[in-house]
């Protein structure tokens, strides 16, 4: 029987609409498939395309109050009446010569790859691949007041921003840092003058390579602030489509890959608003969502480091993180309907608050790790009926 030739072009592309777990397996159909799942550019048509269709691949990196952190994800039921349950993956960073784990203060997200904060050096890791990259950094890291952020200029050259700004608990001045993921050097940024703050919780993320974060004016005016690592400079791309209020719980998040969203809450209705903006186009916030059930916890105390993250399902239900009232714990809420929700505990033995960030497996590889471990990898001829 003869074997059927697929153009290299049409492989990629079906592999790229593949979900990660699958990829994971499909790597060991042959060399040529190993190569190309790691790819830079079929990862980032991966990327593209499971960001603008949920795949179920979502997931919330979650840590206790020692070094466990935790992935967890939403596991849907064959039956829809039955209420999801969750899977847990342990993150946990352990020394190698110790075998001691690694206490890890702040995770932040960027297509796949985590950076893991720690008192003086930091961690660019892909968990799926089992990757990771150390970095030294300065001492006098603060959890409060430091800001970490994790981007790119290119899929091949990331880039770690850290900053203070000159409004903080300790009263020290303020600093911008910019560090080369693979050369491991770092470069101090001169000259930018800080006319804002952090609000806290601090919520930073990162769209297409460029970090995003909400910035407070002195007159308590709330804009989402970027920082261009091309230009070097921070720049604010506009006021939140709401006046800001301390009391009231917000958060940033990315929105099917390719736009900004902001959620707010009520603290006295419990009215949740979320709103979207494209991240190019110079477009007006649109209110995307409203969840108005008097019932609906508070998603997190105001006036502390607790934060929250959300994003949609399949069927377009908002998923969102709420920590529990007596501090000991989280919940995943899922609405529903206008009338509905949903609360899956989170184990506390399994994971605990404070919640960090969210988090989508990909296949993209760690800056500066070169060598590939396929030494646990069977390979198999391939074959075609």
């Amino acid at each position: 029987m003869m074997s059927l030739k697929v153009p290299y072009d049409l492989e990629e592309e079906i592999l790229s609409r593949v979900p990660w777990k699958c990829l994971a397996k499909l790597r060991c159909v042959c060399k040529l498939w190993n190569s190309l799942i790691l790819e830079e550019r079929l990862n980032k048509k991966n990327l593209s395309f499971h960001m603008h269709s949920y795949s179920g691949e979502h997931r919330f990196i979650l840590k206790d109050t020692g070094p466990t952190i935790s992935a967890v994800g939403i596991e849907e039921q064959k039956n829809v009446v039955d209420p999801p349950s969750l899977i847990v993956q342990d993150f946990t960073l352990i020394k190698a010569r110790t075998c001691n784990p690694v206490r890890v203060y702040k995770t932040v997200h960027c297509d796949g790859l985590l950076l893991c904060v720690m008192d003086n050096q930091l961690v660019v890791r892909n968990p799926l691949l089992k990757e990771t990259t150390w970095i030294k950094c300065g001492s006098d890291f603060h959890q409060r007041d430091d800001a970490y952020s994790l981007g790119y200029l290119s899929h091949c050259d990331y880039r770690i921003l850290r900053f203070r700004c000159a409004s903080n608990s300790r009263n020290r001045p303020s600093r911008v840092e910019v560090c080369e993921v693979a050369s491991k050097t770092w470069k101090v940024i001169d000259n930018i003058s800080f006319d804002w703050f952090l609000s806290v919780p601090l919520s930073i993320l990162s769209l297409r390579g460029t970090p995003y974060c909400i910035g407070l004016r002195e007159d308590h005016t709330a804009f989402v602030q970027s920082y261009d690592f091309y230009k070097e400079r921070f720049q604010p791309i506009d006021d939140l489509p709401f006046s800001y209020d301390e009391m009231n719980p917000i958060a940033l998040e990315i929105y099917k890959g390719d736009r900004l969203s902001v959620l707010e809450q009520c603290h006295k209705t419990r009215k949740i608003c979320i709103w979207v903006k494209h991240w190019l186009m110079l477009t007006s916030w649109t209110k995307l969502v409203v969840v108005d059930i008097p019932e609906f916890p508070l998603i997190y105390p105001r006036l502390t480091l607790l934060s929250t993250n959300y994003y949609f399902d399949k069927n377009n239900r908002l998923v969102i993180t709420c920590n529990d009232t007596d501090m000991k714990g989280l919940s995943i809420i899922r609405v529903i309907n206008d009338k509905d929700f949903q609360v899956i505990k989170a184990d506390e033995e399994e994971c605990g608050f404070p919640f960090l960030c969210s988090y989508v497996p990909s296949f993209v590889r760690v800056p500066g790790f070169s060598k590939q471990d396929t030494s646990r990898i069977r390979w198999r001829k391939r074959r075609f009926n």
